[in-house]
């Protein structure tokens, strides 16, 4: 597999993770440190993500980071997006505060 079609990959497995936990972007990328532009390029595969925060974003989906990696490399991607997103969520998750 090529590095950028495991970029794609990893970006679909994050976002589809996050939305389980029911975080906007913004929300989760504050909740594991990293600038929400950064984060949001990860998730469209337009952002490398160096391991330090891989594992940051594995540790904030509660999952190890090998867990993460091994699903993003086994998912069929032509299947995945055939099924339905899950709805946008817009702002931060209930309960969380602005810094």
């Amino acid at each position: 597999m090529s590095p950028e079609a495991l970029l794609i990959r990893l970006g679909y497995v994050v976002r589809r993770h996050r939305e389980r936990l029911q975080f906007s972007q913004e929300g989760f990328a504050d909740h594991i440190g990293v600038h929400r532009t950064y984060y949001g390029n990860i998730e469209r595969s337009k952002q490398n993500p160096t391991l330090w925060n891989l594992q940051r974003i594995a540790l904030g989906l509660n999952m190890p980071l090998s867990d993460l990696l091994a699903e993003a490399e086994a998912l069929d991607l032509d299947r995945a997006v055939r099924e339905p997103p899950a709805p946008p969520r817009r702002g931060r998750p209930p309960g969380s505060r602005s810094r």
